[in-house]
C-alpha cells in the first residue's frame, strides 16, 4: 500500500512540475509532423507565408507547481504540441517572462501548417538575414555574450559559466552580462550549478555571435540555473538594453 502512494504521489510531483499546456484545434484534423521535420517560430511581427492553414492556438502557463519551466522548456513543449496537432509553423503572439507572480514562461501562440519546399527555404532564408553576425568578414574568432536580465524570482543567487570539464569562464548574478570571444572552434558545452546543473551546447563557428540568456528557476532549496541560447536579433537587443 505504501509502495502504491509512494508511485502515485512521485507521478503527481511530475506531473505537476510540467508547464500547464493548453491547445485550441480546428476542425480540420491534420496529419502528425513527422520528427525530423523543422518547426519554425517566428516572432509576433512575423509574417505567416501564404498558403499557410490555420491549425489553432495553443497556450502554456504555470500550473502553480510548475518547476521545470524555463523559456527551452516551455518552447520545446511548444514544439511537441504543434507537432503532435500538425502544425510546423508557431507564431508567437506573446511572451510572458518570470516576475513576482510566477517563475515560469508563459505564451500564447498561433500554429500554422505549410509543407511547400519554396516557403520553407524563404523562411530559412530570412532567419539567416535576420540573425547574421556582425564581426568583421575577416574575423578569426568567435564571440558567445552570456546575460542575465534583472528578475526578483532568484535574484540573491550567482552561478558561475563553466566551460566543458571545468574551467570557469564567468559568472552571473541578477542583472549582470559578459562575453567570451574564442577561438577554439567546435561543438562546446556551456554550464552552470546551484542544486543542479544546466547546459547549453553550442558548435562554435568561426566568425559568429552567440547569446544564452541565464536565470534562475525555482528549486527545492537555492533555484536551478536557466540557461539557453536565443536568436541573435532577440539577443542583441536584451544584451545592449542591459546597462
Amino acid at each position: 500500500m505504501n509502495r502504491i502512494l509512494t508511485i502515485l504521489s512521485v507521478g503527481f510531483l511530475l506531473h505537476s512540475c510540467s508547464p500547464k499546456i493548453r491547445s485550441s484545434l480546428t476542425d480540420t484534423k491534420f496529419s502528425t509532423i513527422e520528427d525530423n521535420t523543422q518547426i519554425f517560430i517566428l516572432g509576433v511581427n512575423e509574417k505567416i507565408p501564404e498558403s499557410s492553414k490555420f491549425v489553432g492556438d495553443l497556450k502554456i502557463g504555470d500550473s502553480g507547481f510548475s518547476t521545470d519551466c524555463g523559456y527551452e522548456t516551455v518552447i520545446e513543449n511548444a514544439k511537441l504540441t504543434a507537432k503532435k496537432s500538425g502544425a510546423n509553423l508557431i507564431q508567437l503572439i506573446e511572451v510572458k517572462k518570470p516576475n513576482f507572480g510566477s517563475t515560469c514562461y508563459r505564451i500564447k501562440a498561433k500554429m500554422y501548417r505549410n509543407l511547400e519546399t519554396e516557403k520553407l527555404i524563404d523562411l530559412i532564408a530570412k532567419h539567416e538575414v535576420k540573425n547574421k553576425s556582425r564581426l568583421p568578414d575577416n574575423a578569426d574568432y568567435a564571440i558567445v555574450y552570456f546575460y542575465r536580465p534583472k528578475n526578483f524570482a532568484g535574484s540573491l543567487i550567482g552561478y558561475k559559466i563553466r566551460l566543458d570539464n571545468d574551467s570557469i569562464i564567468g559568472r552571473v548574478r541578477n542583472g549582470e552580462k559578459f562575453n567570451y570571444k574564442t577561438s577554439n572552434f567546435g561543438k562546446h558545452t556551456f554550464w552552470g550549478v546551484t542544486e543542479s546543473k544546466d547546459s547549453v551546447v553550442i558548435n562554435i563557428k568561426k566568425g559568429q555571435e552567440y547569446f544564452v540568456r541565464c536565470g534562475i528557476n525555482m528549486g527545492v532549496a537555492v533555484g536551478r540555473p536557466d540557461m539557453y541560447l536565443v536568436d541573435s536579433n532577440v539577443g542583441i537587443r536584451e544584451y545592449e538594453h542591459m546597462e
